[in-house]
């Protein structure tokens, strides 16, 4: 078989394996095949999710690469991590793909590394002419070494700004991180040297992050996926700067955008509203092609100034709202930008995801009826109800559906609700329901 095939098609089946542990045992079977999957196993070495798990050698390895030389100069008797007898079979840095900053920095915190060994990693990275295509920052905000790196990540963060090759062919660019941390210069490097941004995610604080956001913006060719993490009135600057991305922009998402602190998936948040002024949503209006939206936790949605939104988005594939949680509940739900956004791309919609919490009774019939009188290509719908006739008005619409979550408020008898399902028909194993009973200090389903 042609070796140079052969090595294509491993590669292939190797990325379909589940876990590293899978991975890991291919590595020992031959030369052959440890040449094919190391490559896939360092692409991403820090990444946590249910196929990579880290190992905690993946510093001291990198460490092997700093001559011992470098160690001597900057006060250390001895080299840190591992113990090298022979030089590494493979140069580990150079597969380097994604990556994630916060953990990296924690994983090298732990290994006893201080600021200057720190950039000297990064040194073996930018001399091997690395080139990521992910770069996340703070993605997940903290951990056991947090302290110290809220200390370091400022003063390193400046180097890989001096070191632009590293961003060149960038897709996907993470930096949502909720501390008051300066962007504006990284953003400006990104904005400078990097045109292939697909997918953007970003939080900011002040004027000038939001003015280097909206030269980044502006400067990418194909921006596909776009997501505004808690970010104040300065927030209009760069969604203003996405009419540059009206014919490629698929995606927009809206996140903790409120001022409740209970909200926030951690206590380090500057909570802010959702407070884009009609210049921005005007802009955001002409990107037509948007067929995802998403607002989670955003307050100020039922102004007047989002409505030119509903009248816009006519090929909506995805709907989603949430805010509120089991303590905290929602007094201004946007019934009716949702139910204009729904009536305007009922033709398109597949998945309908509403989840708020509300005391009050919330009178959505006319939303329940737009949804289940013209929603045709619907097959996950997820809604809140108060009332029998809206729940006969979903049941009724059921044959496309796939998937069914229904949470109900403590004013529908749940025999009631048993008896309407009691023969529904489900088509396949794909099929599901699920009946949320509001019981006052929980939710039980079914």
């Amino acid at each position: 078989m042609n070796q140079v095939l052969a090595t294509e098609y491993f590669e292939i089946i190797f990325r379909y394996l589940p876990t590293n542990k899978d991975l890991h045992s291919c590595l020992l079977v031959n030369k052959h095949w440890a040449a094919c999957v190391v490559s896939i196993l360092w692409e991403t070495p820090f990444k946590i999710n249910s196929r990579f798990i880290p190992s905690p050698k993946v510093i001291q390895t990198y460490l092997a690469f700093i001559p011992d030389e470098i160690f001597l100069k900057l006060g250390y008797n001895e080299r840190i991590g591992l113990s090298i007898t022979r030089h590494p079979l493979f140069d580990y840095p150079s597969f380097l793909k994604e990556l994630s900053f916060d953990r990296f920095l924690s994983a090298a915190i732990a290994s006893n590394c201080c600021k200057n060994i720190i950039i000297e990693l990064f040194k073996v990275l930018t001399t091997r002419d690395v080139r990521l295509r992910r770069f996340d920052i703070y993605n997940y905000l903290f951990n056991q070494h947090h302290e110290s790196q809220y200390n370091i990540a400022p003063l390193v963060l400046p180097y890989l700004s001096e070191h632009t090759s590293i961003f060149n062919k960038l897709t996907n660019f993470n930096f949502s991180y909720q501390w008051p941390m300066q962007k504006t210069q990284l953003f400006n490097v990104i904005a400078e040297n990097c045109y292939y941004i697909e997918s953007l995610k970003v939080s900011i604080c002040y004027e000038d992050e939001g003015i280097a956001l909206a030269t980044l913006i502006r400067s990418q060719r194909n921006l596909k996926k776009f997501s505004l993490i808690n970010s104040n009135n300065y927030a209009s600057l760069p969604v203003q700067a996405l009419t540059n991305q009206k014919h490629s922009l698929k995606s927009a998402t809206f996140k903790d955008m409120h001022c409740n602190p209970e909200l926030s998936e951690t206590k380090f948040f500057n909570y802010a509203i959702c407070q884009l002024n009609s210049n921005a949503v005007d802009a955001l209006a002409q990107c037509t092609k948007i067929d995802k939206l998403k607002f989670k936790h955003c307050e100020g949605l039922n102004s007047s100034v989002f409505l030119p939104l509903a009248s816009t988005f006519s090929n909506l594939t995805s709907l989603e709202y949430s805010y509120g949680n089991c303590n905290i509940y929602d007094s201004t739900t946007p019934i009716k930008l949702l139910s204009n956004l729904i009536k305007k791309s009922c033709n398109t919609l597949e998945r309908i995801l509403f989840d708020w919490r509300s005391r009050d009774y919330l009178d959505i019939t006319r939303l329940v009826k737009t949804i289940a009188q013209h929603t045709i290509s619907l097959k996950h719908l997820k809604i809140p109800l108060y009332t029998l006739e809206q729940l006969t008005l979903i049941n009724k619409s059921h044959n496309q559906l796939k998937k069914l979550e229904i949470h109900m408020n403590r004013g529908i008898n749940p025999h009631s609700v048993l008896f309407i399902f009691a023969n529904f028909p489900l088509k396949s194993p794909e099929h599901s329901i699920f009946l949320y009973f509001d019981y006052g200090k929980g939710k039980r389903y079914f």
